[in-house]
């Protein structure tokens, strides 16, 4: 009897075991898999202007509001303009997977794509930030713009937005065509082009040369961004005027540009995640892109520099220009000639329903 009770007790106690055993193994395999950390994704992404600047510092920050609302789980290394290949390469360098990703904005591809600056900002047809923005979303702005990425072989997301541009800083008031066409300026672009074809004298050249070519006097004028941009790279102590409004680029847009492959292999909580990261930094960079340039134009109105505001048949006579040369270059261009339609038509639906929203400012707002 004591036997067959102790043999039963030994068969109990190994059950008992093997049970414990079991529960244990299953348990330590199941906290793993809740505690086993997701692989990290590693982007190297870089910026189109130096360390510091302006939109450095807005690229800085799209790339830490990625990696913060990723949970690290996409992490974004930031470099600066050159930092990794020449800007005027990034499109490539992302394409081919030197980069992750680009912060730039699509006026420095016309060598890639000769309609690529449109989507940055059209002269003589949208004339503020919102137009662009509205294009792009309902519009079919962005998918003509992943279109252009396709070609060549990556994914863009629209990125960042900002206010009007200043037309031109020069050391005499620049207020007429016969002004314009007196001096010797720098351009951008679809703008350069418009007016060189137009009897004006124009040079092209990267944003470093622009102060140095003024202060030998190797330009008269020149251009480049919003006031608080140009205040960083010191036009304010090379020239003694600026010019607005700014038609050449009533507005300017920043890019997310990513590998494709790297796109493509994403979850689609990144997705989104980088979808939503851009569409608030677009947001973010219109107003405090606006805040801070109405604090460099009372910095220049302390230093004496004087704002010009071009005349309205100035303004007039340009657009002539525009409307002339989209009329030439959708014959040349097919893909131009389809973004430019795919503007056009926004706008006759567009327009109309923005002029019912004019209400003037009151006096007491303007006088000074």
């Amino acid at each position: 009897m004591k036997k067959r009770y102790l043999a039963g007790l030994l068969v109990l106690v190994l059950i008992m075991t093997s049970l414990v055993g079991c529960s244990g193994q299953a348990s330590t395999s199941d906290n793993a898999n809740q505690t086993a950390p997701e692989k990290q994704i590693v982007w190297k992404v870089q910026g189109y202007t130096p360390a510091g600047t302006l939109y450095d510092e807005y690229g800085k920050r799209l790339a830490d509001n990625i990696t913060t609302m990723s949970n690290g789980r996409l992490k974004i290394e930031w470099y600066p303009a050159d930092a990794i290949v020449p800007s005027v390469d990034g499109p490539q360098a992302v394409r081919d997977g030197v980069l992750d990703g680009l912060f730039d904005y699509s006026g420095l591809w016309s060598s890639v794509e000769y309609a690529a600056p449109l989507f940055c900002s059209s002269p003589g047809l949208f004339s503020d930030p919102t137009d662009m923005v509205a294009w792009l979303d309902y519009g079919g702005g962005r998918e003509l713009l992943q279109e252009m990425g396709d070609k060549i072989g990556v994914h863009i997301e629209p990125a960042g937005v900002h206010d009007m541009e200043n037309f031109l800083w020069a050391n005499k008031p620049i207020d007429s065509i016969e002004a314009l066409k007196s001096v010797k300026l720098r351009m951008m672009p679809t703008m350069g082009e418009i007016l060189a074809a137009n009897g004006c004298n124009v040079v092209f050249m990267s944003a470093a040369e622009i102060i140095p070519s003024m202060e030998r006097g190797v330009i008269d004028a020149g251009e480049y961004s919003i006031p608080a941009l140009d205040q960083t790279f010191g036009f304010q102590d090379v020239a003694k005027y600026y010019m607005r409004p700014g038609f050449h680029q009533p507005c300017a847009t920043q890019q997310l540009v990513i590998n494709k492959k790297n796109w493509e292999s994403l979850p689609e909580d990144l997705k989104r995640i980088i979808q939503v990261a851009c569409k608030e930094n677009q947001m973010y960079m219109l107003n405090d892109a606006a805040a801070r340039s109405i604090k460099a134009m009372e910095d220049f109105e302390k230093m004496g520099v004087e704002l010009v505001v071009m005349p309205d048949e100035m303004i007039a006579t340009l657009q002539e220009w525009t409307n002339a040369w989209y009329e030439k270059k959708v014959k040349e261009d097919p893909f131009l000639a389809k973004v430019h339609q795919s503007q056009v038509e926004f706008l006759k639906m567009w327009a109309p329903y923005k002029q019912t929203e004019k209400i003037p400012y009151p006096d007491w707002a303007l006088s000074q």
